[in-house]
Parts: structure tokens; C-alpha cells; sequence
């Protein structure tokens, strides 16, 4: 046993390495260039139940700096007001557009234009989940560009134009922006977003793990063409891929099922495509605030990774690129959830049956400078991509992520194990997380620019 703890430590050593050192050699942030002919962009909002948000996302839409592109809200059978909210604030009437038939989906009721904003419609149908929802919208989508939103994301106001700038390197099939949180950011007279680290712990610590994860894991993962999820919180695909791929499958986890899709699609067919993040296309989401919603988002996080690894696992090796397979085999699986059990098996082996305490502590400590590295490289990264926190805000977020590392950390570990279990309840609904909607003044958000 303890051997293969030595292994997986390091097999983590040489991950940490590489996310502590390609981050700062391929981060090179891409200026606007004013001249690139725009492409047609959809933007699809699938919603169910999104009443008390579904405002902020309209109103950050209506400040998007873009002229080519429409927004699709696929209203989901909600049981709540969402669609009267959508007809009081859209001002919507029937509309004639015909879908390509290419996606299979459940019944559509309606399609509808809005009269207040010429560019923006909505999708009226039977409940069938999120992933029945985007397919939907892929079909009735007038673009060359689609991209996914969550209800309760913001985009800013420059963020199509950069994805728009991307998407004109032939090579690139799909994208990831950078998701940040809502819950402190606002906008000053200006029209500048400020950003400040406040709110509780909890929010606090997803300021962190959301700034981590994205200028340090999805620049590495980029850099390498390995990208294992593509956020469903923001995302950018070519429409014409999403319907070869046969549009999204209802699973609990349908944003990391469609990157593992696209990637296999790319080797099946000997494309020289990739699938990128762009730190400079940003939009902000709200997260949970307590525990339990934090907890039911984070249980089904870890059930649709599990979910891709059982359908996955037995075709990496043939039907991914290498990149793919160790990012999401070995970095994901073996360094994420297969280590979360092996760890609290070794220190319970070493606090009670007289295990290697001093190699634990060790191991311990190295675990704790690559995160001080990492989270120094983030927050640089966070800076040199147009963040608008303080001095101070970088300090405290510092700080904080040393105690989080002993605290929330922990609470993520426990959340992988019970998420593995509970990945056997099949349970594949929306998996609703209650939002509190006014944290999020839609009007911080669409006015903003980097």
C-alpha cells in the first residue's frame, strides 16, 4: 500500500508541476481587433423554474457590444412564472421560424419573437431536462455559433466579440470562457465592473476555486488540447459539430459528456481541431450561498463526472487523444475522486496502525506550497486578464485560500466520495439549485467591459 501512495504522489507531483509552470508560459492575452468580421452567434439559455433570474440574463444580453448575433430562451415546462415573466419583459409573439429536424427533443408548444428586442426569441416545450433543452435551441439556432448559457449567467459586454475572435482560427471547434462570480462584483459610474472579495466563507472559497480553476487548470489543459469540460455555464461550439456529434444526451452531467464528444469526434474523423479557453470572454454566475445548495450543485458535479468515466473508460486509449486520456483518467479520476477514498485510507492507516506520519506530513506540506504557488499564478493571471480587485482584495484572497485549503477543501473531498455513491441513484434531473436572483443587478454586469 505503501508503494502505490508513493505512485499516486508522484503522478500528483508532475500534475502540480505542470499547472504551476504552463499557465505562466502560454498565458498571452489577445487585444480586440476592431476590424474581424463579426460571425453569427445563437446564444442558447436554457430555463426551468428561472423566474427570480431570468431578468438579470435578459438585461445583461440587451448590453452585449455585437451586432450578428440572437438569443434563444428554451423555457423547459417550468412550473413557476418564468414565461410570463419572459412575455413581460420580451414581449413576445408567435413566430413562423421551422427547425432543421436534425436533433431529436421533446414536443415544442411555441416559438416566439420578442417585440421589444427584435434579436431575441424563446422556445416553448415540453419538460425533457437541460440537455433536451440545448438541443432544441441547436436546432431552431439561425447561427454559425452556438453558444451555451446558463439561465443565471451575465455575460459582459465585450465577451461575443472575443469569442467571435477566436472562432477565426480555423482550428478551433469549440471554447470555454471564464465563469467568475456574481456575488460581490458591481459597477461603478464609469461602467467599469469592480470586483471585491467579500461575502461569507463560502462564497469566498468559490471566488478561489473558480479563479484557480480556470487561469491555472483550463490554460494547462488548453495548452495541451485536453480540455475535459467545457463549462455549461459558458460555452461556444460550432453548431455544424454539435449535430454531427448528435447534440447533447440526457445525463445528470451533459457539459463534461459533450467535451468528451467532441474530443472523440475530432480523433474518429483525424481532424486537426481543437478546443480551447478564452480567459478574456467572461461572464459571471451566482453561486450557492449556503451548504445544502452548494452541496446538491458539488454532489452533481462529481455524479456526471463518474457518469462520463463509466461510459468513457474503456475507449480513452483508442478514441482519445493522449492528452485527453491523462487529463481525464489520471488527473480527473486517479488525482480527483480515486484518491479522495486511498487519502483517508493512508491517514487513518498512519495515525492508527503506526503508518509513515512523517512522510504524510511531508507530503503534506509539498501539497500546501504548490497550492500557495498556484494561487499566487491565479490570482497574477486574474490580475493580468482585467480584474479589477485591489491590492488588498489579492492579499485576503491569499490568505484565505491557505485556510481553505484545511477547511472547505476538505468538504470537496467528502463531497467526491458521497458524489461516487450517489451517482447510483440515477437520479438525471434539472438538479435544482435555489438562487436568490437580486444578489445579481443585471445592470453591474451588461455595462461592464475588461
Amino acid at each position: 500500500m505503501q508503494y502505490f501512495f508513493y505512485g499516486i504522489a508522484g503522478i500528483f507531483l508532475v500534475f502540480q508541476t505542470l499547472y504551476t509552470i504552463i499557465p505562466l508560459w502560454c498565458s498571452k492575452v489577445k487585444r480586440l481587433d476592431p476590424d474581424l468580421p463579426e460571425h453569427s452567434i445563437s446564444v442558447l439559455v436554457p430555463a426551468y423554474n428561472e423566474e427570480l433570474t431570468i431578468r438579470n440574463c435578459m438585461d445583461a444580453m440587451a448590453g452585449l457590444n455585437y451586432s450578428r448575433y440572437e438569443i434563444l430562451i428554451i423555457n423547459d415546462g417550468s412550473k413557476d412564472g418564468t414565461l410570463s415573466v419572459l412575455h413581460e419583459l420580451l414581449e413576445l409573439q408567435a413566430d413562423l421560424r421551422r427547425p432543421d429536424q436534425k436533433l431529436s427533443y421533446k414536443t415544442v408548444k411555441g416559438f416566439y419573437r420578442s417585440n421589444r428586442y427584435p434579436n431575441m426569441f424563446v422556445i416553448d416545450k415540453l419538460n425533457g431536462g437541460k440537455a433536451d433543452s440545448l438541443n432544441a435551441g441547436i436546432d431552431y439556432a439561425a447561427s454559425e455559433i452556438v453558444i451555451t448559457l446558463d439561465a443565471d449567467s451575465m455575460l459582459e459586454a465585450d465577451s461575443l466579440r472575443y469569442v467571435n475572435q477566436y472562432f477565426h482560427d480555423d482550428k478551433v471547434i469549440a471554447l470555454g470562457g471564464t465563469v467568475k462570480i456574481v456575488q460581490g462584483a458591481k459597477r461603478d459610474p464609469n461602467g467599469v465592473i469592480i470586483e471585491r472579495f467579500r461575502g461569507k466563507g463560502l462564497i469566498k472559497s468559490q471566488i478561489i476555486n473558480y479563479t484557480h480553476g480556470f487561469y491555472v487548470r483550463k490554460l494547462t489543459q488548453s495548452f495541451f488540447n485536453s480540455i475535459v469540460v467545457i463549462s455549461g455555464a459558458f460555452g461556444a461550439f460550432h453548431k455544424a459539430v454539435l449535430v454531427q456529434v448528435d447534440g447533447f444526451r440526457s445525463t445528470v452531467g451533459e457539459d463534461i459528456d459533450i467535451t468528451l464528444k467532441i474530443h472523440e469526434y475530432i480523433k474518429a474523423n483525424g481532424l486537426r481541431k481543437k478546443l480551447v479557453y478564452a480567459p478574456e470572454a467572461v461572464c459571471y454566475t451566482e453561486c450557492p450561498e449556503n451548504l445544502r445548495n452548494f452541496y446538491k450543485q458539488r454532489i452533481r458535479w462529481q455524479k456526471a463526472f463518474i457518469d462520463c468515466i463509466l461510459i468513457y473508460w474503456s475507449r480513452l486509449s483508442s478514441k482519445f487523444s493522449v492528452g485527453v486520456s491523462l487529463f481525464f483518467a489520471i488527473d480527473g479520476f486517479m488525482l480527483g475522486t480515486f484518491s479522495a477514498f486511498t487519502t483517508l485510507f493512508y491517514l487513518g492507516q498512519a495515525l492508527f496502525l503506526g503508518g509513515n506520519v512523517l512522510h504524510a506530513f511531508i507530503f503534506l506540506l509539498i501539497s500546501l506550497l504548490f497550492n500557495a504557488a498556484q494561487i499566487i499564478i491565479s490570482l497574477h493571471l486574474c490580475r493580468k486578464y482585467g480584474s479589477t480587485y485591489r491590492v488588498a482584495d489579492y492579499a485576503a484572497m491569499f490568505l484565505f485560500s491557505q485556510w481553505e485549503l484545511v477547511t472547505y477543501r476538505n468538504l470537496l473531498l467528502y463531497i467526491n466520495i458521497a458524489g461516487t455513491f450517489k451517482y447510483f441513484d440515477n437520479d438525471e434531473g434539472w438538479g435544482f439549485v435555489e438562487r436568490k436572483g437580486a444578489v445579481a443587478i443585471s445592470q453591474n454586469i451588461a455595462a461592464g467591459s475588461n
